[in-house]
């Protein structure tokens, strides 16, 4: 914008407020104010100019996003002996860090091994010892987890038992509970708190852990919780996608539920490997589940996987296909064959923006809930 040169004294005035454009025209597009010039500078609702503004650009940001520089925690939680050089996590706190000059911003790693009773103890005294050493209110708290699953049954790893070098597990309330309760008192305090799980996808695909899950997310009040289903899920294919979680949510403040589609979208190499699952508390008991999932008309048709060798003559690059409203067919190419599969769009899905490859998208599915504890797990 262009301020007039003899207005520079009096815009330094303490009774003088500035409204950006983006809020003046955020106002005038939802009925808080009524359509009128760009002055900028205002004394008691007073243009401080006689005359408008001249903006001489364009806006490049949502109109509901800001720039936050309100003190943020990240703690990357990580089991122990699990390999995490160039980590996303690390990425992200260093594309962070920048935006909080004077502090404010906070980052912690904390190993775990909780196999047994004595290990568990010695986790939560060093995880409550570092929350007295950062004592500050947090507005945001960011807590990803990065761990490895039992692929039989979801639950998750938390260490060694003994010296015996082979990992136990155990359900997903449990051990998150375990591992979060040092942490509880940051995680009510903040305004909104968010937990990531790098974790191998058993922990969703299996309906038992899912559920323990689900009800771990409701008992301990996080704003959203963010998942994987890759059977062999890769941390670092979601990169892009906590990137744009740090600049869209932590840092321009636009809601989680507002965001993830634009999020999601930055991220296709993430939606070849594994679906994403956003699970948001919208009551004291209940919860918002979305499942998001790449799809590519030829790749991952209505994000389902395509083999890519037909699986009953052992052919590569076998499939031709055929669209026909909205439903994609495939059909092995060799005549002595003929396999063919059919994909169409999954019952209430939404197509989101298309994607940044051609031919591509992600679409968006609402989940039922099933929170909720197995009987043998429960403690009478």
């Amino acid at each position: 914008m262009e301020i007039p040169s003899t207005g520079a004294d009096a815009i330094d005035a303490d009774d003088v407020t500035f409204v950006c454009i983006s809020c003046h025209v955020g106002g005038e597009r939802h009925g808080r104010n009524s359509y009128s010039p760009y002055f900028g500078f205002y004394r008691r609702d007073k243009p401080v100019f006689s005359s408008f503004l001249p903006i001489r650009a364009t806006l490049e940001v949502s109109f509901k996003s800001q720039l936050s520089s309100a003190p943020i925690l990240v703690v990357h939680l990580i089991l122990v002996d699990h390999d995490t050089a160039g980590g996303c996590v690390e990425l992200a706190s260093d594309f962070l860090r920048p935006y909080f000059p004077a502090g404010g911003f906070e980052f912690r790693t904390v190993t775990f091994d909780i196999g047994n009773s004595s290990k568990i103890a010695k986790y939560q005294a060093k995880a409550s010892a570092v929350v007295q050493e950062l004592k500050s209110n947090w507005t945001r708290v960011v807590v990803a987890m990065t761990n490895h699953t039992d692929n039989d049954d979801g639950d998750l790893f938390i260490g060694y038992e003994g010296k015996k070098k082979t990992y136990v597990s155990a359900r997903a309330h449990t051990v998150l509970e375990i591992l979060l309760s040092p942490w509880q008192s940051v995680i009510d305090g903040a305004e909104e708190s968010y937990l990531w799980l790098f974790a191998c996808g058993a922990l969703i695909n299996k309906p038992i852990a899912f559920g323990c899950l689900q009800q771990a997310v409701i008992n301990h009040h996080m704003t959203a919780t963010i998942g994987f289903n890759a059977v062999r899920f890769q941390p670092s294919f979601a990169t892009h996608l906590l990137l744009a979680f740090m600049e869209l949510v932590i840092i321009e403040q636009l809601p989680i539920r507002v965001a993830f589609p634009e999020m999601v979208g930055q991220s296709y190499k993430l939606g070849r490997h594994s679906d994403v699952f956003l699970l948001v508390p919208v009551a004291p008991d209940s919860l918002a589940i979305k499942k998001y999932s790449w799809t590519h008309h030829e790749l991952r048709p209505w994000g389902q996987y395509l083999p890519v060798q037909c699986p009953d003559c052992g052919w590569t690059n076998a499939w031709c296909t055929v669209n026909t409203n909205k439903n994609y067919s495939f059909e092995c190419k060799n005549r002595q064959c003929r396999k063919e599969y059919l994909f169409s769009q999954p019952a209430g899905s939404r197509i989101l923006l298309p994607g940044r490859r051609p031919g591509a998208c992600w679409i968006s599915i609402d989940l039922k809930p099933t929170p909720g504890i197995p009987d043998d797990m429960l403690v009478s």
